[in-house]
C-alpha cells in the first residue's frame, strides 16, 4: 500500500518540519495528444530520453519498482549529480524529488487528466525549498524548470502524437497499462491490428511514387494507412520487409536508419531485422505476419498463430 502527504499540504508540511524554510511555487500547464494511459507511460519510460531530450543524456536508472523509479542524472555536461526519485501516487499523478547540493530540495507534482478521445491535459507544478539565505537562487531555478518543462513537451510530442494515432487505427500495447517496470521492457510490445485482406504486391511495379523520400530510393512503403510495410529492395529476386510501425512501442520506422538488413529505432535506438525474401526462401514469419515471394508478388498476411 502507497501512502503520501496530499500534495495540498506538502509545502505547509516541509515549513513544519523545518523552521525557517523558504518556499518558491511555479506551474507549467498544456494539453497533449493521446489518453492519460499513453501520457503515463511516456513519463515512465526511461529508454526514449537519450533518443528523444538532450537534457537526459547521461541517466542511470539505479532502482524501480511499479510505481516508483530512482535514478542518477548529470546536470549538463557538468560533473554535478542529482539524484531523482519518481513515485507514482495514484493513476495520473505523480510525485518526482530531487535536491541540489543536500540545500536546495524540489518537490514536483504531475498530474494528467481526460480531456476529450483525442487530448490529455498535463499540469505539473513545483515547489522549491531551501534555507531563507539560498531564496535568491529560487528565480533563477524556477525559470530554469519552467523552460525544461516547455521543451520536454515539445520534444515528446512526436511521441504522444503517434501513439495517439496507432490507437485511432486498432494497436495496442503489450505494456498497457503502463507501469514503471512494463514501461522499461525492451521487448516487442506492439499488438497490430489484423489486415482485413492480404496486401499483394508486385515487385514489378516499384516506383518513386512509394519511395520514402530521395536518399533512401530503395526502400518502398505498401499498404494502408492504418498498417504498412517497407520493402528495401536488394535485387530483382531478393527483398527484406519490416512493418513500418516499429515492434517495441510503435515509433514510425519510416524515421529510422536504415542499414543492410537491419532499422534502428528512432525513439529508442532498438535495432530490428528485416524479414529476407528470395527464390530461395521465399515464405517467412516475423512480428506476427507471414511474407510470401510467389512468381512476381510479395503477399502479406496475418500470421493467425
Amino acid at each position: 500500500m502507497l501512502r503520501s502527504i496530499d500534495k495540498n499540504y506538502l509545502a505547509k508540511a516541509i515549513k513544519d518540519f523545518c523552521k525557517g524554510t523558504s518556499v518558491t511555487t511555479g506551474n507549467f500547464s498544456c494539453e497533449a495528444p493521446g489518453s492519460v494511459q499513453d501520457l503515463e507511460w511516456n513519463h515512465m519510460d526511461q529508454s526514449h530520453r537519450p533518443f528523444i531530450h538532450s537534457t537526459y543524456s547521461d541517466e542511470l536508472r539505479i532502482s524501480l519498482g511499479e510505481n516508483f523509479a530512482n535514478s542518477l542524472t548529470k546536470w549538463g555536461n557538468w560533473p554535478f549529480f542529482i539524484n531523482v526519485i519518481d513515485v507514482r501516487v495514484k493513476e495520473g499523478q505523480y510525485y518526482q524529488t530531487f535536491t541540489i547540493g543536500g540545500l536546495i530540495y524540489v518537490h514536483t507534482v504531475i498530474e494528467m487528466d481526460f480531456i476529450n478521445d483525442d487530448n490529455s491535459s498535463l499540469d505539473i507544478s513545483w515547489h522549491i525549498l531551501s534555507h531563507w539565505f539560498l531564496r535568491p537562487i529560487h528565480k533563477y531555478l524556477d525559470k530554469k524548470i519552467y523552460k525544461l518543462n516547455v521543451r520536454l513537451q515539445e520534444e515528446d510530442y512526436v511521441i504522444r502524437s503517434q501513439r495517439a494515432l496507432l490507437r485511432k487505427y486498432g494497436y495496442n500495447f503489450k505494456s498497457d497499462p503502463p507501469d514503471y517496470c512494463s514501461s522499461n521492457k525492451l521487448t516487442n510490445n506492439t499488438v497490430y491490428p489484423s489486415l482485413k485482406y492480404p496486401i499483394k504486391i508486385n515487385i514489378k511495379e516499384f516506383t518513386r511514387i512509394n519511395a520514402l523520400n530521395n536518399k533512401k530510393r530503395s526502400l518502398y512503403k505498401f499498404g494502408e494507412k492504418e498498417i504498412s510495410f517497407i520493402v528495401k529492395k536488394i535485387s530483382n529476386i531478393e527483398f527484406y520487409i519490416w512493418p513500418s510501425v516499429c515492434p517495441h512501442e510503435g515509433a514510425s520506422l519510416e524515421d529510422g536508419d536504415f542499414c543492410d538488413n537491419r532499422v534502428t529505432c528512432p525513439w529508442h535506438g532498438l535495432n530490428f531485422t528485416g524479414s529476407k525474401l528470395s527464390k530461395e526462401k521465399n515464405t517467412i514469419s516475423k512480428y506476427g505476419f507471414i511474407y510470401k515471394l510467389e512468381n512476381d508478388f510479395i503477399t502479406i498476411s496475418n500470421n493467425k498463430s
